[in-house]
């Protein structure tokens, strides 16, 4: 694949020193634990990058055996010949590029706390925080790799030091934005998206362009990771950690070897630019596919980032092709967990050789389509939730079966807690191949739980991390080739994780679990002894909790979220509630009769029973069918739409999130819509109908019967008080900083809550007592 900017940082990962090497990277990897004197890293986010000069200095006295000498290479050479020789074929072609030195992980975490903290609030105002992100990540991108048009962008900002008008900024970063992607086939309207920003201040604005300008490489994913936990995005929205992808394609790839890497559900990128380390430099091709077009902005300016001209596509029409070409070697892929088709087709038009999946949850058609996309013989390495190798339904207990019977399922890998930024859930890997019959008796399974280093509140996969299960796991893959390979597995316990072999046969009784865990041996009648690093864990998730809990409280006293005496609403407007929105309620029961509901596939329908604490949940009870939705398209929801209750007891309005829209209003309740955000914000309309008096104003007016029912028209009649949209913002904001302190003690408690179950386990073993 030919690079759309090439690196010239003086910075390498072991897989290009490897590749540059011509050896192995668990080569590599094996030197670094092996030599006390081999170059320190340094650490970009959650990679470890070697310094080049470092590198060749240190291979200068390590020659080459008679036996390692490549055709044509003199008996006298060294391994820095080597290195040197083909980085200098490398170098031939390359043009310089990249305009700033490489920074620390701390100064990259610095600048990305500042610009995802208060910065980020100031610069948005109402837009959403994905806005901020692509101006971010966009502006990264041309400082380190397009250095023409970051002075254009420099020009700019000096240009509009007069004015300080932020559209004239915003405006042209948008067309540089939407042009640049455009170049690669991506559509996203970057244009659209920076010109929503609302900056209080144009020093705002030049002061996120700049800090954003000033990171490091490193920052770019950082800034990702930091998005999914502030905005506590859903499964399908995490990135994929660095060190995971790594992993995913250090088991699967040759580095060196050309290769076609195909990723269905790209995410950020990340799967793909690790895909890049391995096969770029051979000619190999990474593509990729994604269902979200609000992600594809920026994983192809993740992979353009990185030197990788994008190829990913969100055009795909049909979630579950029935025939598809096979086109790639490799699939590596993080997809969705435990969630059901998008609305569309469905799996109706799905090919499953090994079983139909369920309904309600996709964990088995995406493992299905994998397969379908690898030419035969190919491999996968797919991240699947820990519950999906040994759950109870009968499908997926089915699907497991014909995986393991057929061979298609070689080795499950279950990794530690808390690899993701948003969500402490373990998850495993799964290796899969492409074949009509097994080519070994067994599958391996390996728990590698308790792998990987603490970096704040997360667990980071190291490159020896990964080294040490890719020996083993890679060998026992490749066993025709390495003798010890099934010894070698008996033999893991000095790397830090522990391995087993397990006869097909012996999966395939009553659960025919794929989870490591039921076939690895406990600890005796009582059990395994608990695990020290779980209790660390434990420890250090209360403690991070704690500090967050006292870094909200910091943030509170400042003069931003607090608040003063006023004059009183005296000189507010008041205007009724139907001249301020658009006033819907819900389907009738004589067009959607309880019949046509259905708790399986389909478009989820909003009862009040779904209220929680002013929010819909992301779990409805009910649903209706695909094709009868499609005639109801005027009953949908938006985002920002306020639900409130129109039959049965009243209770606190909810606001719709972006995950919910086009959900269909049920006859129980009506839809708020704002018709003019520029004259009243409806997160301000949302906490306006949730106080005391408006509530109560909804609760004696409805209809005094059995079953109480709110009327839109006496509900058009309710008299909404508000300032000027400015101070509308204020109060909003104010107002969510006290709710996200209040979520932050819930975690705290919770995180206090499991501290005090694993500590019993060790106090109650005697593997600790108290002090």
């Amino acid at each position: 694949m030919e690079p759309a900017h090439d690196e010239q940082t003086g910075l390498l990962t072991r897989a290009q020193i490897a590749h540059r090497l011509r050896v192995s990277r668990p080569a590599v990897s094996n030197w670094a634990r092996r030599y006390e004197d081999f170059p320190t890293p340094v650490r970009s986010g959650d990679m470890e990058l070697f310094r080049e000069a470092e590198i060749g200095r240190w291979l200068a006295v390590r020659a080459l055996r008679p036996r390692q000498l490549l055709k044509g290479e003199r008996e006298s050479r060294t391994y820095a010949d080597r290195f040197a020789r083909s980085g200098e074929r490398r170098g031939a072609a390359a043009k310089p590029a990249r305009t700033s030195s490489p920074q620390s992980e701390d100064e990259d975490r610095k600048a990305v706390d500042q610009l995802m903290g208060r910065l980020a609030d100031r610069v948005r105002g109402p837009a959403p925080m994905a806005d901020f992100v692509n101006l971010c990540l966009f502006v990264m991108y041309v400082r380190h790799a397009e250095p023409e048009q970051w002075r254009r962008i420099e020009d700019l900002v000096a240009a509009g030091q007069e004015t300080q008008d932020a559209r004239e900024l915003l405006g042209p970063l948008g067309d540089m934005a939407r042009n640049t992607l455009r170049r690669y086939g991506d559509r996203t309207d970057m244009r659209g998206s920076l010109l929503s920003l609302q900056p209080r201040s144009w020093d705002d604005l030049v002061a996120a362009v700049h800090t954003a300008a000033g990171a490091g490489s490193g920052a770019f994913q950082l800034v990702w990771e930091s998005f999914s936990v502030r905005e506590g995005l859903q499964s399908s929205e995490f990135c994929s950690p660095v060190g995971l992808a790594s992993l995913a394609a250090d088991l699967t790839l040759v580095p060196g070897e050309k290769a076609t890497v195909f990723d269905p559900y790209t995410r950020g990128g990340e799967m793909l630019a690790a895909a890049y380390r391995h096969v770029g430099e051979a000619g190999g091709t990474v593509y990729g596919e994604t269902l979200d077009g609000r992600l594809q902005s920026v994983a192809s300016l993740y992979l353009l980032h990185l030197g990788v001209r994008p190829r990913v596509s969100s055009n795909r029409s049909d979630r579950w092709p029935p025939l598809r070409e096979h086109q790639a070697d490799v699939v590596l892929t993080n997809p969705p967990f435990n969630m059901s088709d998008v609305p569309g087709p469905g799996r109706r038009t799905g090919n499953w050789p090994y079983g139909a999946p369920p309904r309600g949850n996709d964990n088995f058609a995406w493992v299905q389509y994998v397969l379908q996309a690898l030419v035969p013989g190919g491999r996968a390495a797919v991240v699947m939730p820990v519950k999906a190798g040994n759950s109870v339904n009968t499908a997926e207990r089915e699907i497991r079966a014909a995986l393991v019977s057929t061979g298609a399922v070689e080795c499950v890998i279950v990794l530690p807690p808390h690899l993701f930024s948003a969500t402490p859930v373990p998850v495993s890997l799964w290796l899969l191949r492409r074949v009509e019959r097994p080519l070994r008796q067994e599958v391996l399974f390996v728990d590698a739980q308790e792998l990987g280093e603490k970096n704040r509140r997360r667990r980071v996969l190291r490159d020896t991390d990964s080294a040490a299960v890719t020996a083993v796991v890679r060998a026992w893959l490749d066993a025709a080739g390495h003798p010890q390979a099934d010894e070698d597995v008996l033999h893991t316990a000095d790397r830090g994780f522990s391995a087993v072999a397990v006869p097909r046969e012996d999966i395939l009784g009553d659960d025919c679990s794929l989870h490591p865990g039921d076939h690895l041996s406990g600890g005796g009648p009582y059990g395994a002894a608990p695990v020290a690093a779980r209790l660390s864990e434990a420890a250090d998730d209360a403690a991070a909790h704690g500090d967050r809990v006292r870094l909200l409280e910091q943030r509170a006293a400042g003069p931003e979220y607090g608040y003063r005496p006023g004059p009183g609403p005296d000189r507010w407007e008041e205007v009724p509630l139907g001249k301020l929105c658009e006033i819907r309620p819900g389907l009738s029961y004589a067009r959607l009769p309880a019949a046509a509901r259905t708790d399986g596939d389909g478009v989820p329908l909003i009862f009040p029973q779904d209220f929680v604490g002013g929010r819909i949940s992301d779990e409805p009870r009910h649903r209706v069918a695909w094709q009868m939705a499609e005639r109801f398209k005027k009953f949908e929801v938006h985002p920002n739409d306020i639900v409130c209750v129109r039959t049965g007891a009243q209770q606190q309005p909810a606001l719709v999130s972006g995950s919910q829209a086009a959900w269909l209003l049920s006859a129980n309740v009506t839809r708020l819509r704002v018709r003019s955000p520029a004259e009243i914000d409806p997160r301000y309309l949302h906490a306006y109908l949730g106080l005391r008096h408006a509530r109560e104003w909804m609760s004696h007016r409805a209809a005094a019967t059995a079953a109480p029912s709110l009327r839109s028209a006496a509900l058009a009649h309710l008299r909404v008080r508000f300032p000027p949209i400015e101070q509308q913002r204020r109060c909003v904001e104010v107002l969510h900083d006290l709710h996200r302190r209040a979520e932050a003690y819930a975690s705290y408690a919770a995180s206090l809550g499991g501290l005090r179950a694993e500590l019993a386990e060790h106090l109650l073993h005697g593997s600790v007592e108290p002090l």
